[in-house]
């Protein structure tokens, strides 16, 4: 297929927010339509859910409308499941620690995708889900 030189050269001045505006866009889009067909509803039902006009949900759904958290958040109850998923609600479900050192007379080597820490020393280990605590070595 022939690529048009000027059309080519415009795309190429698209600046990333931008690329990744209408790509998020489209995600969202995707993500409705996933839910809309999973539970055997068009847009229609959509529409007549959120007291919106057809023609209305319509353009929504053309990939290039800016979501408000709020227009999202309205679909979501409605619909009954997530649109938008953040990362970091996945990683809170795991353990997490801090790692305190109280002495500075020390040497790390890493190795991978471990840390080894060389002397003994005492350490204060803090767990998201105890109180703090008091090892040695």
């Amino acid at each position: 297929m022939l690529k048009n030189k000027r059309l080519e050269a415009r795309r190429k001045k698209i600046s990333k927010d931008v690329e990744l505006f209408v790509e998020r866009s489209f995600d969202i889009v995707d993500r409705i339509h996933f839910i809309l067909q999973k539970q055997g509803k068009e847009q229609k039902d959509l529409a007549k859910a959120l007291g919106k006009t057809e023609s209305e949900i319509s353009k929504w759904m053309t990939g290039t409308h800016n979501f408000t958290i709020k227009t999202l958040t309205k679909i979501e109850a409605t619909l009954g499941e997530s649109i938008l998923i953040a990362p970091e609600k996945i990683k809170l479900k795991e353990k997490v620690a801090f790692v305190y050192l109280t002495n500075s007379n020390f040497n790390l080597s890493s190795s991978n995708r471990t840390t080894k820490i060389h002397h003994s020393m005492n350490m204060v280990i803090h767990d998201s889900k105890q109180s703090l605590s008091k090892c040695l070595n």
